[in-house]
């Protein structure tokens, strides 16, 4: 339960210098660094990779016997 814990007010507010109003812009407008290029999943992937299996496991047609 959070109202058994005592919470404190937080100190008069102050307001953010020009310098650190630029410094919180610039970080607003860099990209985010890329953590990993593993691969997305693509479920278009997945379909073809199931109709390639589909096919292979597929029976074969019948062979036509010659007729005497």
């Amino acid at each position: 339960m959070l109202t058994q814990f005592r919470t404190e007010t937080a100190p008069a507010s102050r307001t953010a210098t020009s310098t650190e109003a630029a410094a919180l812009a610039s970080l607003m407008l860099e990209d985010e660094a890329v953590v990993s290029d593993a691969p997305t999943y693509s479920p278009e992937a997945v379909g073809g990779g199931l109709l390639v299996l589909g096919l292979l496991l597929s029976p074969k047609p019948p062979k036509e016997k010659p007729t005497r």
